[in-house]
C-alpha cells in the first residue's frame, strides 16, 4: 500500500476509535448520544467526501506530472525506428 493510503487509514481508524471511546465515557444517556450522532453524521460524511475528493484530485495531478516527466524522458520508438528496414532473411537469422 502507498504511504498516503496508510496515513488515511490510520487517521480514520484513530478518529473513529476516539469517537467511540468518547461516547462510551460521556455522562449522557444512549438516547442523547444517538441523537448527537445523527445530528452530526451528515457533517462528518460531507467532510469525508470533500477530503476524499481533494485527495483524489491531488493524486491525479501528481500522477499526471509523473507521467509527463516519463514521457518527456523516453524517446519515441516509432520515430527512432522509422528508418530501419528489415527483410525476411533478417527475421530468420534471429
Amino acid at each position: 500500500m502507498s504511504k498516503a493510503l496508510n496515513i488515511v487509514i490510520t487517521t480514520v481508524t484513530a478518529f473513529t476509535t476516539g469517537v467511540v471511546v468518547g461516547l462510551l465515557l460521556t455522562p449522557q444517556s444512549g438516547k442523547e448520544n444517538r441523537k448527537w450522532i445523527s445530528d452530526h453524521s451528515s457533517e462528518a460524511k460531507n467532510w469525508m467526501e470533500e477530503k476524499g475528493h481533494q485527495f483524489l484530485e491531488k493524486s491525479e495531478e501528481r500522477l499526471e506530472k509523473i507521467s509527463d516527466g516519463i514521457k518527456g524522458s523516453l524517446p519515441d520508438l516509432y520515430e527512432a525506428t522509422e528508418g530501419l528496414k528489415m527483410e525476411e532473411e533478417d527475421l530468420e537469422d534471429a
